[in-house]
């Protein structure tokens, strides 16, 4: 007699089998989102940088991205405008915050482009681990 199909004993097991590999991937699976949901705020905040220094050069005027280390916040403002605050961007609850700056807690973005001056920025995320975001003096944002 040929059996084609097979018996509830051998899903059953199949079925334990599959469930104990699943629960012994979930610790590290869980690892790697915490890993990339923190990488992809360090981008996120070098994004924010990136569109403040498009705004300088788009609205030909002087853009400030001021850095609130208490609260986790960049806030986009234009110097010589009357509408100061133009963007506002919060990581506060995403476990990264701003460790330390090269220099005060605002970087200023010409109309040309350029920065102010070059700055560096350090944050750390919930598993300590650092990331560095530059702004060089040309204004260009890199990540390390």
């Amino acid at each position: 007699m040929n059996e084609r199909g097979a018996s509830l004993v051998e899903l059953c097991m199949v079925l334990a089998i599959v469930a104990i590999v699943m629960g012994m991937s979930v610790p590290g699976w869980s690892a790697l989102v915490t890993k990339h949901r923190q990488r992809a705020v360090v981008t996120e905040i070098a994004s924010e940088l990136r569109m403040a220094r498009q705004l300088a050069m788009a609205r030909h005027e002087r853009i400030r991205v001021v850095v609130n280390m208490e609260h986790s916040e960049l806030r986009t403002e234009c110097v010589d405008c009357e509408t100061t605050v133009l963007r506002r961007y919060e990581f506060a609850r995403t476990g990264t915050v701003v460790d330390s700056m090269s220099t005060r807690p605002e970087i200023l973005f010409q109309a040309s482009g350029r920065s102010a001056t070059a700055t560096t920025m350090v944050l750390t995320d919930s598993r300590r681990a650092t990331r560095q975001l530059t702004v060089s003096i040309t204004g260009r944002v890199s990540m390390l």
